[in-house]
């Protein structure tokens, strides 16, 4: 991974804040959101290296659709050291490694009803 990035979501604003990825970035980031961290037990999602098929950067809790797996959604984990996500089908944990067929839908905290089992 050549870029190190991490975001956070802010529940009271609900937006998330992005902490650029430069070390002075990372350090201001993590001083500034510590409250969120720790206070709302918001976790920190990192950038997993790698972008969907329109270019978008693929974070911890994004949901995305997979075209070539007609996975109608899954959410992006970090397990095992590595991220991935759980296939459902049979209960196996997938590694994210070609997303060129991975399309972004929303994630976990702007769109928990894209993760719901009734959907």
């Amino acid at each position: 991974m050549e870029t190190i990035s991490f975001r956070i979501w802010d529940k009271q604003n609900k937006k998330f804040h992005f902490s650029g990825s430069t070390p002075s970035m990372l350090t201001s980031f993590f001083e500034h959101t510590a409250v969120l961290n720790t206070r709302d037990e918001m976790p920190y999602q990192q950038f997993t290296g790698l972008s969907d098929m329109n270019k978008n950067w693929i974070y911890e809790g994004d949901i995305f659709r997979d075209r070539d797996w007609s996975i109608a959604r899954a959410e992006v984990e970090f397990e095992n050291g590595m991220f991935g996500f759980l296939y459902e089908e049979d209960n196996s944990f997938i590694p994210l490694f070609d997303c060129k067929s991975i399309e972004i839908i929303g994630n976990k905290f702007e769109n928990p009803e894209l993760i719901s089992k009734n959907n």
